[in-house]
């Protein structure tokens, strides 16, 4: 029954059951376009990611460039964010575990932070990247982290100087 509603649901959203590893990357691509555009170093970061790190394939990369190109709606975002949770809670004929999501909301960051100003600096981090990646934690059930939190405050306190 999983397996039917995973299906159907990332059919929903343009993905099948051979690429859909793809959904990894979406939490990224939202961080991306919080700004309201994609920076050509946060595609080239994407891209870069999906495969060296993802492996996603031909198909997911269609996908990929699809988001990067046109930004998927909100309820678009929300869907995938739901459907990563529940894929890594699902049987183990997915590829996706738990333990990931965590990285995944680092991934994310790290895309928050590629701006030719301050290349991964915490101050790179605005204030509409921080919401998503907040956004992201709470729909992942990821706990966003001290340390990074404590980066961004005292990036907030050196730009207000």
């Amino acid at each position: 029954m999983l397996r039917d509603r995973m299906r159907m649901t990332l059919r929903h959203l343009g993905i099948n059951a051979s690429n859909y590893k793809v959904l990894k990357l979406l939490p990224l691509v939202y961080v991306a376009w919080a700004s309201g555009k994609i920076s050509p170093l946060q595609e080239g970061r994407l891209v870069d990611l999906a495969h060296n790190h993802f492996a996603i394939g031909e198909a997911g990369e269609r996908i990929l460039r699809g988001w990067i190109s046109q930004r998927p709606d909100a309820a678009y975002f929300k869907e995938g964010l739901n459907d990563i949770l529940r894929l890594a809670y699902a049987p183990d004929e997915w590829e996706f575990d738990v333990d990931e999501l965590k990285g995944l909301l680092a991934h994310a960051e790290a895309i928050a932070r590629a701006t030719a100003q301050a290349l991964d600096a915490p101050t790179s981090v605005t204030e509409t990247e921080e919401q998503a990646l907040a956004d992201i934690a709470r729909e992942l059930g990821v706990n966003d982290g001290e340390s990074r939190s404590e980066e961004r405050r005292v990036g907030k306190e050196c730009r207000s100087r």
